[in-house]
């Protein structure tokens, strides 16, 4: 109501934006605390202060939108080259067993050369199958195929 009595006003769009922190629509406070630093400035605000205080609250707002985002989850299970299908299989059902929100679409590549990032503790020369679980059914869908296809051979 105070957006629409006064709109000009940044004050009212930074009250809008802390409703929407208070209701975690964490993209949506974002957008109105941005809103409100960029009235700040046309009205011609000086103080610097505020300028920078009304920047944090929107960059903080984008990360905690950034946060509750998260669109896979990732599994890695160690395998042996001689039963590839039946790892896939027991990896796919464990993936569904420790992350149930990530079920729209499982996949698991079916390379099984991948190594544990950097900062995982693992045996030296261990294969891991890579299993991926989307929250979006199309997203899973595009990166399964980006990774199964085959990729085009260029001459020279």
């Amino acid at each position: 109501r105070s957006i629409i009595q006064n709109p000009s006003h940044f004050c009212n769009h930074l009250r809008q934006a802390a409703s929407f922190r208070c209701l975690h629509r964490y993209s949506e406070a974002a957008r109105a605390a941005l809103v409100a630093q960029f009235l700040y400035v046309l009205a011609e605000g000086v103080g610097l202060h505020t300028w920078d205080l009304l920047q944090l609250y929107w960059q903080a707002m984008i990360q905690e939108a950034l946060r509750g985002e998260v669109s896979f989850s990732v599994l890695y299970t160690p395998f042996e080259k001689e039963d590839k299908a039946d790892k896939i299989k027991e990896a796919n059902k464990t993936f569904a067993e420790k992350h149930p929100g990530y079920l729209q679409h499982v996949f698991t590549d079916p390379h099984g050369i991948h190594l544990l990032p950097e900062k995982a503790e693992s045996h030296p020369d261990q294969q891991y199958l890579l299993t991926l679980g989307f929250r979006d059914k199309e997203v899973g869908k595009t990166v399964e195929k980006l990774v199964t296809g085959k990729v085009p051979a260029f001459p020279g």
